[in-house]
């Protein structure tokens, strides 16, 4: 439940709302047309937005998905990821870089796995995860950041 309300930022509501008015295919088309940075804040901002929600899968999943669909976002998420401080945030970067590399767009650039494993080596996870012993974000920015090596030479 904590981790949910550290995604949820307040930057984008009205923007959520308004893109998740649109019908499916018209939502890619507009969250495709703007620039790299304006589909990261949606991307980070409209995780809980629940009139985008469609068959119990938020508009995160997608638009991550979306943002991976090439290549394009990756010199963008890469400086964000090595900025961010927000666990969280990383996370979510590191969830689309993933889909980056599996999907073959990182081919031969070794120097975005060794950002995303120091970053993740780095995470501690929540005060909470840690007191409860469940650090699933941490260990599952672990995993990724396996794939995203493997996937990048």
């Amino acid at each position: 439940m904590i981790t949910m309300l550290a995604g949820c930022h307040g930057k984008a509501p009205g923007e959520c709302k308004q893109l998740c008015s649109l019908p499916e295919a018209q939502q890619y088309r507009t969250f495709k047309v703007y620039p790299v940075e304006k589909q990261f804040d949606l991307y980070v901002n409209c995780a809980d937005e629940k009139s985008c929600m469609r068959d119990s899968e938020s508009p995160h999943d997608y638009y991550g998905q979306w943002m991976a669909e090439d290549n394009k976002a990756a010199p963008f998420l890469v400086e964000r990821l090595k900025s961010e401080k927000n666990e969280r945030v990383q996370w979510d970067i590191i969830y689309v870089l993933r889909f980056m590399a599996v999907n073959g767009h990182l081919r031969a650039q070794h120097q975005i796995a060794e950002v995303v494993n120091q970053v993740a080596a780095a995470m501690k996870g929540s005060f909470v995860d840690r007191l409860f012993g469940d650090n699933w974000d941490v260990k599952q920015s672990r995993e990724w950041a396996k794939e995203i090596e493997a996937n990048t030479r």
